[in-house]
């Protein structure tokens, strides 16, 4: 076609990557049609990365497991699932790669020594041999051109996968990426052979180049705060790696931030929330357990229809597309089960389950639809590329501790009631004053003496709304505003 790289769009759909770019903390939307379908948030922190190249020390090896624990240079040892067959002892070096997820408190990063070097049209694989194409690309001719173009340019001792944006990318270009990879690997085991401890071979490549690496071919703009990933941007334009038709753009932070301008902090607020509204009046709730995350579908507002059939098809063919865009937004993955609006005929209920495929065509990392059980329960599965945005932007309640739920103020006054009479049966000396919030306070202050019990103050205190404290100060130190039971 006489271009490097072709712009494709899907029904006029118009994709943009919008980057907020700092020395240390990078976010970037994928913005489609005006609505925030990716969020990506990256601390400028290598050694957490999935794509790094990590030279690890074997920790140990846990046959029960089938895997072993290597010590990458980080706090927590990297987790390493065996193959059959290989065999590990402590104290072996070797480079491994990260393929899962960030670091989390409690975990560490999942690793393989399978290394894949990902560029924008192909992907390496050192040690193996063979040239595979993208199980996206259906054409058998154009899949067997690929693979002869994989045996032309693929290097010795390597495996090649031809990614589905090499279509129609002159072959000097593809050669010279696979040559581009396949230094970056000499280079790592180079540097390898001079590191006498764990750590970091090959740092990840910067957030926005990754994001542009694997859209270059579906983004009609690109805008980004920073001039240097501007100039950098245009350098990779000039090289035929950004369509001629992508529009870059350097957004001066002069009269509002980046995300601001183009709204995108209210929809990621949005995006943290449980229920999600839709345009016919009906919602979702969405909730997440241990083992899944459940979707519930709500009419809400929506009493429109000829029939109630006919308004569950309505709501749920809205939920369906929405909860598609969820997915990606919060990086959802693992085992999802949708609870849909009841519907009796058949043919609605696969107009529903095509609706949710098509929908989930945009996205780009692996889905799976098993289909609609009897009880209309929607079952499928996605993997996730990072932590999901709700870990990545929030903390664990202190208060809450996550569940969502705390006791309830009555309760509270009745266990600090409770703790009183057995200090009372313990022979404990009163008058008792207990502090504690101000709603249990109220509570507690109008429940009646309890027999056979030294008299009960009770005085409000700013505290955690599930704590109390018993104090014995004495008769004469009882505070003024303190309340005392009725008998």
């Amino acid at each position: 076609m006489g271009r490097a790289c072709r712009l494709l769009i899907y029904n006029m759909m118009q994709r943009e990557l919008i980057i907020d770019y700092s020395a240390d903390y990078t976010r970037a939307a994928v913005v489609e049609d005006g609505q925030l379908c990716e969020l990506h948030v990256e601390a400028e922190k290598a050694d957490r990365q999935t794509e790094t190249l990590y030279y690890g020390r074997v920790q140990a090896v846990r046959p029960s497991v089938h895997a072993a624990f290597i010590d990458i240079g980080q706090e927590l040892n990297a987790f390493l699932p065996l193959e059959d067959g290989q065999k590990l002892k402590g104290g072996d070096m070797m480079i491994v790669q990260g393929v899962a997820k960030q670091t989390t408190q409690s975990k560490g990063l999942r690793i393989s020594t399978q290394i894949n070097l990902t560029g924008q049209w192909l992907v390496l694989i050192p040690g193996e041999t063979g040239v595979h194409i993208s199980k996206k690309v259906k054409d058998t001719a154009l899949r067997a051109e690929l693979a002869e173009i994989g045996k032309q340019i693929c290097p010795e001792g390597c495996s090649i996968i031809i990614r589905t944006a090499s279509e129609n990318v002159k072959l000097e270009l593809l050669r010279e990426e696979a040559n581009e990879l396949y230094q970056k690997w000499l280079d790592a085991n180079q540097k390898a052979k001079g590191m006498i401890r764990p750590g970091v071979l090959v740092g990840p490549t910067p957030l926005y180049l990754r994001l542009v690496r694997d859209l270059a071919g579906s983004l009609s703009k690109i805008a980004v705060n920073d001039e240097g990933c501007f100039l950098t941007l245009k350098q990779a334009q000039h090289e035929g790696k950004i369509a001629a038709e992508t529009e870059l753009q350097h957004f001066k932070e002069s009269d509002s931030l980046i995300f601001d301008s183009f709204n995108l902090e209210t929809q990621i607020d949005k995006a943290l929330k449980k229920r999600v509204w839709l345009p016919c009046g009906g919602y979702l709730i969405i909730d997440f357990t241990e083992a899944l995350t459940v979707i519930d579908v709500n009419s809400g507002k929506m009493v429109k229809g000829k029939s109630v059939e006919e308004t569950a098809l309505r709501v749920n063919m809205e939920a369906v597309s929405e909860i598609a865009r969820q997915l990606r937004l919060r990086d959802v993955g693992g085992i999802i089960v949708i609870d849909l609006i009841d519907m009796q005929k058949d043919s609605n209920r696969h107009a529903v389950l095509d609706a949710l495929k098509k929908a989930l065509k945009k996205d780009r990392m692996p889905t799976s639809v098993d289909g609609i059980t009897k009880l209309g329960l929607l079952e499928m599965t996605r993997r996730r590329k990072s932590e999901q945005l709700r870990r990545t932007l929030r903390t664990t309640c202190s208060v809450c501790s996550g569940t969502g739920e705390i006791l309830a103020p009555d309760e509270v006054a009745r266990r600090a009631l409770r703790q009183a009479r057995r200090m009372a049966i313990a022979g404990q000396a009163g008058p008792f004053l207990v502090k504690l919030s101000p709603e249990a306070a109220k509570i507690l202050s109008i429940m009646p003496q309890p027999e056979n019990c030294p008299k009960i103050y009770v005085e409000e205190s700013n505290r955690h709304r599930e704590r109390f404290e018993i104090l014995q100060p004495g008769n004469e130190t009882i505070p003024q505003e303190a309340t005392e039971l009725p008998q």
